[in-house]
């Protein structure tokens, strides 16, 4: 079958037998016959056009990209590269070539390990559909496309790539936005709901009529917690929280999913309608468990509550995301349990976290665990804190401010 008739099948949602299917989805097919690759794009199609455009004249610059052999309304046929896919212990072939592409004047603009295929021991640039070409490349597009390229290499940053963290640490916080919208809008994961009047989103995965049901109960139900801001409610092993507003509710609804992206411990939300926010239930808090167990619990307990409380800030703060009501009742906690936050309205994610802003969580936690905590646990949480979170100041200056703030809060710790 000739190329273009076989793309035309492809657009009509027919596979033919003889082709392997490379990928398939519902913007485009990409399927392998012989030694030709076919992408058809079902949406956008002149991006084909592009595409073709731009493989030529990277070809024409001695660009490595795969050979364009035919292409025409809709759909681009390519020279199949013999290879595997390209892995981050590649990074001493791709960069060489990545500073090439560069230096001959090609911006890629969706440049990530995805796009690069190893052929023999040569990197190939994929999907070149964005390319830009310039007759100088400014170093600062260049630095941008290297941040973006080394974003999709996963943790810990190459140290091949430190000059770039500015624009790989912006990247991240793109990507993480990106991927935080999608609890507001139809998406795999969650779908519209409504309660009464309020209108929401819920995760696909939990039934309407169920959570329908413990909303209404909710407020027929004794408090677990009534303050101005909020009301808590344990219904069918569920929280049912109803906020004094909506908009603290959805900020709920967008920092839970966040810190769940992050791979935070969070009691899940489910649900979100109005000012209403159902989240997984997740046991006691920290300061019940303080309170009615440490005094009879084993060391290795009170060493486990020291590495939970101190490890989460430390993680969330690595992470650079702020939570500005980080107390011991915010968070619940046994031993054997990983740690989970609850109370999230608030968190803010992507600023750095400022010397402010650590020693007034330290002292939050610091301040509302009673005096059954001793300081000795407190002294190796401090330290715990440091050495996870990474802060590369003086110990002892910070120590001082952050017993300091939490002598003035004086929430359940003395100072003893």
């Amino acid at each position: 079958m000739k190329l273009p008739e076989l793309a035309t099948q492809l657009a009509r949602g027919r596979m033919p037998a003889d082709v392997e299917v490379l990928k398939r989805s519902p913007i485009r097919s990409v399927v392998r016959s012989g030694d030709v690759v076919l992408k058809v794009l079902h949406k956008r199609a002149h991006k084909a056009r592009r595409e073709a455009l731009t493989l030529a004249r990277a070809r024409a610059l001695d660009i490595a990209v795969p050979e364009l052999i035919e292409s025409g309304e809709g759909w681009i046929a390519t020279r199949f590269i013999d290879g595997r896919p390209a892995e981050r212990r590649d990074l001493n072939r791709i960069l060489p070539a990545i500073h090439v592409m560069h230096a001959r004047g090609m911006l890629h603009r969706d440049l990530h390990l995805g796009n690069v295929r190893i052929g023999g021991n040569d990197p190939v640039f994929l999907d070149t559909q964005k390319a830009w070409f310039l007759p100088r490349l400014p170093g600062v597009l260049a630095r941008w496309e290297l941040g973006y390229f080394a974003f999709s290499l996963g943790e810990p940053l190459p140290e091949a790539l430190g000059a770039v963290r500015f624009w790989y640490e912006r990247r991240a916080q793109s990507h993480w936005r990106s991927r935080n919208a999608r609890c507001l809008v139809e998406s795999s994961g969650f779908t519209a709901f409504r309660f009464g009047e309020h209108q929401g989103f819920r995760r696909r995965c939990v039934d309407a009529a169920t959570l329908e049901a413990a909303l209404t109960a909710a407020p027929k139900s004794e408090p677990l917690k009534d303050t101005p801001r909020s009301t808590l409610h344990r219904v069918g092993g569920w929280i049912v929280k109803r906020h004094r507003d909506r908009a603290d509710a959805r900020a709920a609804w967008l920092g839970g999913w966040g810190l769940e992206l992050r791979g935070i411990g969070v009691a899940r939300p489910l649900a979100w309608a109005g000012p209403w926010i159902v989240m997984e239930d997740a046991g006691e808090t920290l300061l019940h468990w303080v309170e009615s167990e440490l005094g009879s619990a084993a060391a290795d307990d009170h060493a486990r509550l020291v590495d939970a409380t101190a490890g989460l800030l430390a993680q969330l703060h690595r992470a650079r995301i702020y939570h500005p009501d980080l107390k011991a009742n915010n968070i619940c906690w046994r031993p054997g349990v990983a740690p989970k936050l609850i109370d999230y309205a608030h968190v803010r994610f992507g600023r750095p976290i400022s010397r402010r802003r650590c020693i007034k969580n330290l002292a939050q936690l610091n301040a509302a665990l009673p005096d059954v905590v001793s300081n000795a646990l407190r002294e190796r949480a401090f330290e715990i804190y440091l050495e996870r979170a990474e802060r590369r100041e003086p110990a002892e200056p910070l120590k001082r401010a952050v017993i300091a703030e939490s002598l003035r809060r004086r929430h359940r710790w003395s100072g003893c």
